[in-house]
């Protein structure tokens, strides 16, 4: 069950917003479209795309993505920052299956971290042994 918490939407939009800025350029953030673009690049060969209105809606905290997109992203994108982004979108979600990729959905996660922990979250979780998806 996703829990639809203020918390997880606000690091959600957290981890959206840092990595548009990481895929743009030195002068601006990646436009919505580009980015969403990129996200599904990844996704092509499983028929799967992601709109611009999806990572608007995510970064302005309406929505969460879904968490079967995000698992397939995670997949296909597991050799760039794409599988790095699902990831830590998955840990923001579901804290208590996933840890993050990076320090950027640390950070995210850390700053919501009290709100996270009262949704049953100890902090350490019970991941795969190596704190990630399994491949």
């Amino acid at each position: 069950m996703i829990k639809t918490t203020l918390p997880a939407r606000r690091a959600v939009a957290q981890i959206v917003e840092e990595y548009r800025i990481l895929s743009g350029n030195s002068a601006k953030q990646a436009t919505l479209r580009a980015f969403a673009n990129n996200l599904s690049d990844a996704l092509v060969a499983v028929g799967r795309a992601v709109s611009y209105q999806s990572v608007k809606n995510w970064q302005d905290r309406r929505y969460l993505p879904d968490g079967f997109l995000m698992l397939r992203l995670a997949h296909a994108g597991s050799h760039d920052w794409r599988g790095d982004f699902a990831v830590d979108i998955l840990a923001a979600i579901y804290p208590d299956s996933y840890e993050p990729a990076t320090e950027i959905g640390r950070r995210a996660i850390r700053t919501h971290a009290n709100a996270l922990t009262l949704n049953g979250r100890n902090g350490h979780g019970h991941k795969n042994g190596k704190g990630n998806l399994t491949k």
